[in-house]
């Protein structure tokens, strides 16, 4: 039977020197579908390279770094002066140190190389999920390969990237364990541990244990559409693993609060999800819509002239990839996740099988080492993303609050507020940050939009918060305003950024 590198049981000329099962690891590590699979994650990196950083990635790395050092984990908001004290949950806290780990090890660099380290794994098991469902490598790699302009769009460095890896591996382990492997689920209760301390997105391998089950409760075909059923022994053993996966979500430091979140978050923020841009529908004026949706209606029409079986499950599961990726860009991966597999079978009808006996391993070895050298080239140094930072976030306005601190109260940016906190720590009090979810439920969060767009209450709403100074875009609706404003001053200013301070109290109204 052929294994996953495609060479297991196979005859092989051993070279003098090199016992047998030692010349058979090393073509597996340097044949074809490895290859292949590199010069995926080489183009996903390419990709992904100017996606570090995302605004919410500084936050991450301050919680992170906190329960590094306290070895406690926040019950409270200890970061703003418009929240404090307000009860507050990290609920992605595993994520969250592994990032502050590498960015105490390494800084910017240490948080790249954690980053390019996640896409290269996502990228690769796509590659592997499309091969497993397909059984043909070459298929499974040109799959892989129409998707990445579509799964780059959101390779942003923060802990869902984590969540990712791990919904692949359920997926995987879901299609071994179809196909006969009795052992592929014994993986998955000991990942959820660690998975619902890491992100929120343990909800879909919850939800793809329970397609799986459903879809083998009976034998059915209608047309191209069948559904197996499992053996009564399948049924008990996935049945008994999704018990262990729950009662793994239990075990967080916050008992059940972790584990409910993913719910209280779709039921309890309408304001986040609707003003939030990750959070808002796919559109199709953007390239990756376009792209999304000329390559959804392409595979359909040629579904239509080249019909291909489809499991009850998996269709289930693409139909809810589309509707979740045309309703909010975050989810543009999970659609991603049951599209490759499909395209793979589709393609493999007309692709021969990789034969190992034709591959050339002394080339392949060749052509990895470059591909790695390449890959370790396109990875930014440190200078270069301290450049990619300074594009978007106030670091020389940070340089002069760290030599002119200002008093409690001031203002800024939605998307300063993380980079803020992960530079000055909980001693600068910031107004908002990526948090959605705590400044939706204090009202901080509709507040802060009503100031941001210039609303009639901007500066009722300034005077009612006490600010006394605010940190925003230079090119920004607010900046124009208060420069307009007798009452506030410009202080510091750059190509991004500027402060401004109260140079006097407002009078009151009628005066």
């Amino acid at each position: 039977m052929q294994s996953a590198a495609g060479v297991t049981n196979l005859p092989v000329a051993v070279p003098d020197g090199f016992g047998t099962a030692a010349w058979v690891t090393a073509r597996k590590f340097f044949s074809f579908p490895v290859l292949m699979g590199l010069l995926l994650a080489a183009a996903a990196l390419f990709g992904a390279r100017e996606r570090l950083p995302d605004p919410d990635t500084w936050w991450h790395i301050a919680v992170g770094q906190h329960i590094l050092d306290t070895h406690s984990w926040p019950t409270t908001d200890p970061y703003s002066f418009t929240a404090a004290g307000v009860h507050w949950i990290a609920y992605e806290w595993l994520g969250e140190v592994m990032m502050a780990f590498a960015a105490h090890l390494g800084g910017l660099l240490g948080l790249g190389i954690l980053h390019f380290s996640l896409v290269a794994m996502v990228t690769m098991l796509l590659y592997y999920y499309a091969y497993v469902r397909s059984g043909n490598w070459k298929a499974a790699c040109i799959a892989t390969a129409i998707v990445l302009p579509i799964a780059s769009a959101i390779y942003s460095p923060r802990p869902q990237l984590f969540g990712y890896v791990f919904l692949l591996v359920t997926l995987i382990c879901l299609e071994l364990f179809r196909q006969g492997n009795s052992k592929a689920l014994w993986i998955l209760p000991p990942m959820f541990l660690i998975w619902v301390n890491t992100h929120g997105t343990f909800v879909f391998g919850l939800a793809v244990m329970g397609v799986y089950y459903a879809g083998g409760l009976f034998d059915f075909q209608l047309g191209g559409l069948v559904a197996e059923r499992w053996t009564p022994r399948q049924r008990v053993q996935l049945l008994f693993t999704f018990l262990l996966c729950c009662i793994a979500l239990l075990i967080t430091p916050y008992g059940t609060e972790i584990a409910a979140y993913p719910v209280l978050m779709a039921a309890t923020q309408p304001f986040n999800i609707a003003n939030i841009q990750e959070w808002q529908p796919l559109t199709f004026g953007l390239g990756v819509g376009k792209y999304f949706l000329n390559l959804v209606l392409l595979v359909f029409a040629a579904h239509i002239f080249f019909p291909v079986r489809y499991r009850l499950a998996e269709l289930g599961m693409l139909l809810f990839g589309v509707y979740a990726a045309c309703s909010h860009i975050r989810f543009v991966l999970i659609f991603v996740m049951f599209f490759v597999p499909i395209v793979a079978m589709f393609l493999a009808k007309w692709m021969p099988p990789y034969d190992p006996k034709k591959d050339y391993h002394a080339l392949n070895l060749v052509v990895i080492a470059l591909l790695a050298v390449a890959m370790i080239k396109i990875l930014p140094g440190q200078a270069k993303l301290s450049e990619v930072v300074a594009k978007d976030y106030p670091t020389g306005a940070i340089q002069y609050l760290h030599e002119h601190p200002k008093p409690a109260g001031m203002y800024n940016e939605y998307f300063y507020g993380g980079y803020l906190i992960w530079q000055l720590g909980p001693q600068h009090k910031v107004f908002i940050d990526g948090r959605a979810d705590l400044y939706e439920y204090t009202g901080v969060f509709q507040d802060y939009m009503k100031i941001a767009t210039l609303d009639r209450e901007t500066l009722p709403l300034l005077q009612r918060y006490n600010i006394t100074s605010a940190l925003i875009d230079k090119k920004g609706p607010l900046a124009t305003l208060l420069a307009a404003s007798q009452d506030w001053k410009q202080e510091y200013s750059d190509e991004n950024s500027a402060i401004f301070v109260r140079s006097r109290t407002p009078a009151p109204a009628g005066n």
